[in-house]
């Protein structure tokens, strides 16, 4: 079915999770410059700008090529200093100009909306921003990178934060990004596509979206294996992967179906930048249009410009995203692709140790080592067991109308390779800590054996890889605070036989029915309840628990009552490690403005 309505932002993406049969749930973003987008900006190579023309349509643009080209500026204001292409780029023409006259451009009232997507592809980790612009200028230096004695085009940019939000790794592949010269050359500037121009596409396995609503707007990133972006006469498709369920660019384009992307070719420096009108197809109709698809975008355009190295830096490829699917063809190619038959390394279910009524321990072993560091994730694609193929209804599981059933969990057992001392597993084993909250997790309780009974070995999952970048440091002398909320307590189980525990200021808050997880945790590493702070929830007052009195005689500090700021704040501690909900978290952050949070969501 195709959608457009005219209605806010907020309702555009509420409307997307009910059409998805998605729960609503609290909206992460935060109305402010976040300590997230705030240390992103002064570390990512890349930025993707998004604006809107004098007629109101989207435009996005790539820029940067080095690290420290942005940075806060207090009050919530940030400045970009950057090379950019000279001419043709649509973004920078709208903002400041076609001249490079070095003329500063002021916004007044409340200034053009911007919006951003801050992004290192070698580390998979992207930073979203919306907000309006200050003030900017376009000027030529000389270079300084390459030094080939060229004047460069440079952008100066300052902008009022209003929004930001951290997104997850998923399906962006990793590119090592480096500096060079752009020579910008207009190869083409109409809505028809030259075969330079298909070629591109045939071969991207990425590109920048935005959208715009009445009051904001949203730049984000699209990825995939190459050629996951369809071309359909004057349009191009896109499947819509699982992601976070906030649906904020298909919200947009719900209420709003005008959009701008731009399509980057890493390789020679070559950018197509695309605007136009766009169709959301669910259920039956996208998967007529694009096969095994549940949702997906057709942008037709209206307006088409390719340069040729317009990019001021390249990417060298890396590794691919292990969330990437195969890739889907348009019904109209009639193709069966070949790597249906992509085989994923097996990781056979061992066990399973019930912790609480809720969570669990399971125990794999893989065909070959498992090669995990320490705060790392593993990937298991589900698919095979899940995936019932496509269906119009599902109202015993609605959720998996838009699920690819590949999920992320946090490995909690310490590293098999280099040899740990307090490794307790083979080398091909791990283990995930794990709650059950949907149909995947439900399935794996199922099949991991229950009441005594192990059903370890029959089951077995792929296994698309290991990733992130979650590391507990401890600088010497310094002193550091994990704060867990339940399960969020699994990223530093690998790190309990590695680091100084004296150094360590551990504050757990778990509800009185997962007490059980904290006494498995303190029985593995008895000397952690020194460094142990636990908070218990939702215990009545005349409940005398058990397991609280153990956690007591073990020796941790225990709390019968929430988190409250004092808890947390201290003189001594500089860097606080935070894996909670995102409600909590962003009370940490009003709790501690001057402190450097480390998080990572873990949910994706």
């Amino acid at each position: 079915m195709a959608f457009y309505q005219d209605m806010s932002w907020h309702e555009g993406e509420t409307a997307m999770q009910r059409l998805m049969k998605v729960p609503e749930f609290d909206n992460p973003t935060v109305p402010a410059l976040s300590p997230q987008l705030a240390n992103h900006l002064q570390i990512a190579p890349l930025i993707a700008i998004g604006t809107l023309d004098k007629q109101g349509r989207p435009w996005t643009t790539l820029w940067g090529g080095e690290k420290g080209f942005a940075r806060p500026l207090g009050g919530g204001i940030v400045g970009f200093r950057t090379a950019v292409t000279e001419r043709f780029d649509p973004v920078v023409e709208e903002l400041v100009g076609k001249d490079a006259t070095g003329e500063v451009v002021k916004e007044e009232g409340e200034g053009k909306m911007v919006s951003g997507l801050t992004i290192d592809l070698e580390t998979r980790k992207r930073v979203k921003m919306c907000g309006r612009m200050v003030a900017g200028a376009l000027s030529t230096r000389e270079d300084e990178i390459t030094g080939r004695n060229e004047s460069v085009a440079e952008i100066q940019l300052v902008l009022k934060i209003e929004q930001s939000l951290g997104n997850c790794p998923k399906y962006l592949n990793r590119k090592h990004i480096t500096p060079t010269f752009a020579r910008p050359e207009l190869v083409s500037d109409s809505s028809n596509l030259s075969e330079q121009a298909l070629h591109l596409l045939a071969k991207a396995d990425l590109f920048f979206v935005s959208s715009s609503g009445k009051q904001d707007m949203d730049t984000n990133h699209r990825g995939g294996p190459p050629g996951f972006l369809r071309v359909l006469e004057d349009s191009v498709v896109w499947p819509e992967y699982s992601g976070n369920r906030l649906y904020q660019t298909l919200g947009n384009l719900y209420s709003n179906p005008l959009c701008g992307i731009c399509v980057p070719d890493f390789e020679t420096g070559d950018m197509l930048y695309l605007t136009g009108t766009t169709r959301i197809f669910s259920g039956k109709e996208a998967n007529a249009l694009l096969p095994r698809s549940n949702l997906c975008v057709q942008l037709t355009i209206t307006a088409a410009r390719l340069v040729a190295q317009a990019l001021p830096f390249r990417g060298e490829e890396g590794q691919r995203s292990p969330y990437n699917p195969v890739v889907r063809y348009l019904a109209s190619e009639r193709r069966a692709p070949s790597a249906e038959n992509e085989q994923l390394q097996q990781a056979v279910l061992l066990s399973q140790t019930k912790l609480t009524p809720t969570i669990s321990r399971f125990r794999f072993s893989l065909e070959n080592g498992a090669t995990h560091k320490a705060g790392q994730y593993v990937t298991l694609d589900f698919s095979k067991h899940l995936n019932f193929g496509y269906s119009h209804m599902r109202n015993d599981d609605p959720r998996s109308l838009n699920d690819d059933f590949v999920r992320t969990f946090t490995v909690s057992s310490p590293p098999g390779s280099p040899p740990n001392p307090v490794q307790r597993l083979k080398d091909d084993e791990f283990e995930i800590t794990v709650r059950n909250v949907g149909v995947v997790t439900d399935f794996l309780f199922k099949h991991g054996g229950s009441e005594g009974r192990d059903r370890g070995g029959e089951l077995e999952v792929g296994v698309k890889g290991f990733g992130g970048e979650f590391e507990v440091k401890q600088d010497e002398g310094q002193g550091v605070c994990f704060i867990a909320a339940g399960v969020g307590i699994t990223p530093l189980l690998p790190y309990l036989g590695t680091i100084d525990l004296s150094r360590l200021k551990l504050v757990w808050t778990v509800r009185v029915e997962d007490v059980a997880l904290v006494l498995d945790a303190l029985a593995a590493r008895p000397s952690m309840a020194k460094s142990l702070t636990l908070f218990v929830t939702a215990l009545a007052e005349d409940h005398n628990n058990e397991g609280v009195k153990k956690a007591c005689d073990a020796g941790a500090t225990v709390h019968l009552r929430r988190l409250l700021q004092t808890d947390v704040t201290s003189e001594k501690i500089s860097t606080y490690y935070v894996c909670t909900s995102v409600p909590m978290r962003k009370q940490l952050m009003q709790w501690l403005p001057m402190k450097e949070l480390v998080f990572e969501d873990f949910n994706f």
